[in-house]
């Protein structure tokens, strides 16, 4: 009895070890022959959704499958990139990153994930520009005499931001670093809040999304003044860039990516790596994101890792410079 029972334990311990590399494989091979699911860690209905809905569809037909996206808001996009850090890495649980993936560890956030080393990097998918703005009841036109105004009045006027450590709060820090300008930091839980006081005029200005700049700036709420991004952007060909008025500095362009969770198949992640690319090729994806200011952006994972890294450590040095807290949040 005590043989019989050493070797029952044996085949239990040996069947264990083994089961899962057929698992393993098989799902390698045979990948996706499920729904996949890419978790968006901010709230439904916002521009983020938005293009991850529209990389998303695209993404499910050169995979022969279904691409499913899942919000899952809260914590400053912590709670969804936790999700998916802590999903089994077989390629069904992938993540939609923004830039907070980047400013989070700069800001000194305590985070249940290492932005590197919990995520496997499938590569970029889509950017989206920033803009300077100001109320339309603010006596300027362009950079040049924003900035004399705020020169001659240090300290009067404002700026909006959406929150803490968002690329709109910092697209202006870096402003006003390069220009050398005291305006007043005003945080607020989202856009929305914000724009309706800057329309109003107890917001003097701030960086906003393309698609926020273009609807607000239609309704005559607003002055687009420059743009954060690299190029000028198709919805405001004449706004320049901020390398054209003189503060390359202030250059910000918002990214956004896919992800999934450390140790992913190398085969899942060649699959996806190379749908992602063609994807990102469709002539309608770039229709679909150009429609709410997105433009389509593209990486290896290689260069995504190296994009985040100098995002980091550009955000850390900013942070340590002006000594931005979380406090507001």
């Amino acid at each position: 009895m005590t043989i019989r029972n050493l070797l029952s334990s044996c085949l239990c311990v040996l069947m264990c070890s083994v089961a899962p590399v057929p698992a393993l494989a098989g799902t390698a091979a045979e990948y996706p022959d499920r729904p996949v699911k890419l978790v968006v860690p901010l709230a439904p209905g916002g521009v983020t959704d938005v293009f991850a809905r529209v990389i998303a569809q695209q993404l499910g037909k050169e995979l022969n499958g279904t691409v499913i996206v899942e919000n899952r808001a809260g914590g400053d996009g912590v709670i969804g990139n936790s999700v998916v850090a802590q999903a089994q890495p077989d390629g069904y649980t992938l993540l939609f990153a923004v830039p907070s993936l980047a400013i989070d560890p700069a800001l000194g956030r305590k985070l249940p994930y290492d932005p590197l080393r919990d995520f496997t990097l499938i590569g970029l998918a889509a950017s989206s520009p920033n803009f300077l703005v100001v109320s339309s009841k603010l006596p300027v036109t362009d950079v040049a005499s924003l900035v004399d105004l705020l020169h001659r009045n240090p300290g009067k006027y404002n700026y909006g931001h959406p929150g803490i450590g968002t690329t709109a709060h910092l697209s202006f820090e870096l402003f006003k670093q390069a220009a050398q300008i005291d305006a007043v930091p005003i945080p607020y839980k989202g856009s929305a809040p914000m724009i309706v006081e800057l329309a109003s005029g107890q917001v003097s200005m701030t960086t906003m999304a393309a698609i926020l700049a273009l609807n607000e700036s239609k309704a005559g709420r607003v002055r687009v003044l420059a743009t954060t991004a690299p190029n000028r952007s198709p919805q405001f060909p004449d706004v320049p860039t901020m390398a054209e008025v003189g503060y390359p500095a202030a250059m910000v362009q918002p990214w956004f990516g896919v992800v999934g969770p450390a140790h992913m198949p190398a085969a899942v992640t060649r699959k996806l790596v190379a749908a992602l690319s063609r994807t990102l090729a469709a002539p309608e994806v770039k229709t679909q994101l150009a429609t709410v200011g997105g433009e389509v952006a593209t990486a290896s994972p290689e260069e995504f890792r190296a994009l985040i890294e100098k995002d980091t450590a550009r955000w850390t040095a900013l942070v340590k410079k002006i000594g931005i807290t979380l406090s507001a949040r």
